[in-house]
């Protein structure tokens, strides 16, 4: 599509900060910042880039980038965390890389200087590599989808990072179905763990076609599976994150859309009650628009026709108790949903950034809230990182 036809910005108690194109690398997956300074942003590879990018972003107006760190041939390395001052980032081969030298799994570096992080060591793990980390920082430990020999997708990986720079395996959990040669369940296309979070004792997962499946890690050393709802079908599949919220029995949960031309049901957010582990609830479902019931697709806007895809993607993880749900939702951009009355979610603000670099829209694909409350949007297709300010009501 050409610039001339790039939707304009729409916004609803949003107002843009700043904006950085991250000196050509704004095709950007998970984002982080830390110490209200430091921004730190993986490529996601749609627009041919794979590294790190450190900005300073102390005057969020004008972001600067400081340095950039390629990723290794055939790598696609677009999750960053930290754990002290160690930056943890993955190690995925890019789709249909068929080059020698790939090495799978994480990359540590030391970030004792926060604007150059130095080189540590990898830590290789098999198959095409980790796909997504989830730091436990309380528990000190790694929780990675990657595959394993003898396994269809990607299993859970259970690393020990009390050592942040020397992660040690755990354990490794496969899902009912995963082992080659033993038959997939009764219509599921994917089968794997995307990603899981922990609360107390228990690690909630999202696992693809399969839902939301639910461990006991009280000896992380032995997960054991003690519950499992899938909400597919007649809902769309490919749940992606399950979040638990602190000090509550809520589970936030997105199913990704994963189809450009919008050609399935867009994924929405389920608010789950899971007072009791073994038996999480889906309690309310919350999209931008009304949804025709028999199709599932808004019955309003032109979403599913301007181009990318339309639909759930990434929360903020890092949320607290009584924050609103930060979530992007690809070409409709930021969306921020109260959730005080968990079985009435309601909307209090968006942000859909204008559509450039010859894009007609954006492709919002990750979110992250500071310290001072500014909100970073990053983007995977080319349109950069936007810093933006909710200035609605609270």
């Amino acid at each position: 599509m050409s610039p001339s036809k790039a939707k304009p910005e729409e916004a609803r108690n949003v107002r843009r900060v700043g904006h950085s194109g991250i000196n050509g690398w704004g095709d950007a997956f998970q984002v982080i910042v830390r110490d209200n300074k430091w921004c730190y942003v993986a490529a996601s590879g749609m627009e041919g880039h794979e590294g790190t990018s450190v900005l300073d972003v102390e005057d969020p107006k004008n972001p600067k980038v400081v340095h950039q760190i390629p990723a290794p041939t055939g790598t696609h390395s677009h999750k960053v965390l930290f754990l002290d001052d160690v930056m943890i980032v993955n190690a995925e081969q890019i789709r249909g890389w068929e080059g020698e030298g790939f090495v799978g799994g994480l990359r540590l570096f030391d970030a004792s200087d926060p604007a150059r992080p130095k080189p540590i060591k990898a830590f290789p793990m098999p198959g095409r590599g980790v796909h997504r980390p989830i730091l436990d920082e309380k528990n000190r430990m790694l929780y990675c989808s990657c595959g394993a020999p003898g396994y269809r997708g990607n299993i859970l990986w259970i690393l020990d990072i009390d050592d942040p720079a020397n992660p040690k395996v755990v354990s490794q959990f496969a899902l009912e179905g995963q082992k080659e040669g033993t038959p997939l369940p009764p219509g599921v296309k994917t089968l794997q763990f995307h990603q899981a979070n922990r609360r107390g004792d228990y690690l909630y997962a999202g696992c693809a076609d399969w839902g939301v499946v639910v461990l006991d890690v009280k000896d992380p050393a032995r997960p054991r599976q003690i519950a499992h709802f899938n909400p597919t079908p007649p809902y769309p599949g490919h749940c992606h994150t399950v979040l638990p919220v602190p000090e509550t029995d809520l589970l936030v949960v997105t199913h990704e859309s994963t189809s450009f031309d919008v050609s399935e049901p867009p994924g929405f957010i389920f608010i789950y009650d899971a007072k009791l582990p073994s038996n999480p609830v889906p309690i309310s479902t919350w999209m931008p628009y009304p949804v025709d019931p028999k199709t599932l697709y808004p019955k309003e806007g032109d979403w599913t026709t301007r181009g990318g895809r339309y639909g759930a993607h990434n929360v903020w993880e890092f949320m607290g108790p009584r924050d609103f749900v930060y979530t992007t939702w690809f070409n409709a951009g930021l969306r921020i949903v109260d959730i005080s009355d968990p079985f009435r979610p309601g909307e209090v603000g968006y942000y859909v950034p204008a559509g450039i670099n010859g894009k007609a829209t954006p492709q919002s694909n990750d979110v992250f809230v500071d310290g001072r409350g500014l909100v970073y949007v990053s983007d995977r297709w080319g349109c950069g990182l936007d810093i933006v300010e909710y200035t609605g009501p609270r």
